[in-house]
Order: C-alpha cells, then structure tokens, then sequence
C-alpha cells in the first residue's frame, strides 16, 4: 500500500515493483518445499518424530527473535530512510513506517490478552510438552538423550544473528531480504508440517487438539498456517518502502541487490537446516 504522502520518484516506485517481481519469481523456484516434504517422509519412527518436531520449534524459535530486534533496529537507524521534498528532515522520515511493516509479525510473535498467553514460545512449549506425554516421553531426561549436534547448533546462532551483528546500513538491508524469506517460507513449512501431521500422525493431533480450539496444544502450529503470509506481505510492503525512500548512493540498484542477498542468504540458511534436521 502507498499513502498519499508517501509518493516516491517514478524511477524508485519502478525499481520497487521489479524487485518485488523478482522475488516472487525466487520464491517460485525455490526447492526448499520438497526438501522439507522429503525430510518429513524420512520419519518412519518415533524417534525421527521427535528429532524432527524438537528441532523444527528450536529453528523457528531462534528466527523469531530477530523479529522485533530488525524492527528496532530499522526505526533507530537514522538517514537512511527518507521521503524527498522540502519539508523538515524529521517530516520527511520513513524508518518508522518500515519497522512498523515488520513489526506487524512482532504484534503476534508476543502477543499477549488480559486472559491469555499466547506469545508464540509459550505456545510452542504447550505443542512440544503435548507430544513428549502422548509418545510416552520423560521430559527430565529429553536434554540428555536428545542433544542437538554441535553444527546444526551452530546453524541456530546463525538464525538467531545473520545479518544483525554491525551497523552497516547495508546490512540492514539485506536483514529486510532475509526477514521477508523467514515469513514467506514459514507460512509454508507449518502447512506442510500440519498437513504431514494430519495424514501420519492423526492420533497425536487428536489428542493435541482437545480443548478449545484457540487454546489447545495444538494451536501454535495451526495459527503458523494463517497468520504468516499476512507477515509476508507486510515483509513485502517493508522492502518495497525502503526501496522507495532509502537515501544511499546508488539506491535503485542497491537496495534491490541487498534485498536479493538477503532473501538467498535465508534460503540457503533453511536448506542447510532442513538437510540436517535428522541428523543424528
């Protein structure tokens, strides 16, 4: 969406769209979907069950952290973000506006009611206690018998810090790119997981789903399959805005090009996640 005051250069609005072509384009041709599906049809066991499920909440526990910190990050970086025009400098910034496209995925990441926690970790916890009781499991012991590799460990810190560790404005950026990947393909890995569930494991989602249907075990992963592609296109609407009123040198091509980076530096992140998700 534009906004009255918010008009931006021919050139700018131009380089805006293309990009948002282009991504729409990578999205398409990105295999990560049948990797999943693949790794999803490798768990033959309870014990695949579990490696898989632990590690799943573990990834996008440590992506949604970066949720609000690039948010805040966009709205306290200065003179990067600003609209043309005559009027005062502070009249004329977009920071604000950009962080708020994000942080609209933050508003429910930590969302909390005067009757209910539903903050997305806390929820994640209620799913993943759930099904260590139905499959039996002693959660005092999960740690010790359930440790997670030392390098798909080290590719959760990279979740957790890619592309927020300076104060390059490029880098930010690129986290843009990186943060639209993380919503767009979480809106469709909790579909494949959820739909995955549903046809081999219907005993365990009957059982996670008893209770009311906001507030059962099961709730973390069936708000996934709704709330993330309206992230993804808040996302979108984020790189589209910077595209328009970013101040560097150079910025029709420059901010398309760190996008780009951004989004690929996700999706190889996830690809190398998801191939070593079962690994023991």
């Amino acid at each position: 969406m534009t906004f009255p005051h918010d008009q931006a250069t021919p050139a700018r609005t131009l380089a805006a769209d293309r990009l948002a072509g282009w991504i729409e384009r990578r999205i398409e041709t990105t295999p990560n979907r049948q990797l999943l599906q693949h790794e999803l049809d490798r768990i033959t066991t309870k014990e695949r069950l579990l490696r898989f499920l632990h590690r799943f909440l573990l990834f996008n526990d440590a992506l949604a952290a970066r949720v609000p910190f690039l948010a805040g990050r966009l709205h306290l970086t200065q003179g990067v973000f600003a609209a043309p025009g005559e009027a005062p400098a502070f009249s004329r910034l977009r920071n604000g506006t950009i962080a708020a496209y994000v942080a609209e995925a933050a508003s429910d990441e930590y969302r909390m009611t005067s009757d209910r926690n539903l903050v997305h970790q806390h929820l994640s916890q209620r799913f993943f206690d759930a099904v260590l009781a139905f499959l039996g499991e002693d959660p005092a012991r999960f740690d010790q018998t359930h440790s997670v590799p030392t390098p798909t460990q080290t590719m959760l810190d990279e979740a957790r810090t890619a592309l927020l560790t300076g104060d390059d404005p490029d880098q930010l950026l690129a986290a843009l790119g990186f943060h639209l990947g993380l919503e767009f393909f979480a809106n469709e890995e909790f579909t494949l997981v959820d739909t995955w569930l549903r046809t081999h494991q219907p005993e365990l989602v009957a059982a996670l789903e008893q209770g009311h249907a906001e507030d059962n075990a099961y709730s973390w992963l069936t708000i996934h399959t709704v709330v993330e592609i309206h992230h993804y296109r808040a996302g979108l609407e984020a790189v589209k805005t910077a595209t328009r009123f970013c101040t560097l040198p150079d910025a029709e091509t420059r901010v398309p090009a760190l996008v780009r980076h951004g989004l690929d530096t996700f999706v190889d992140l996830q690809r190398r996640f998801y191939g070593a998700i079962l690994a023991e």
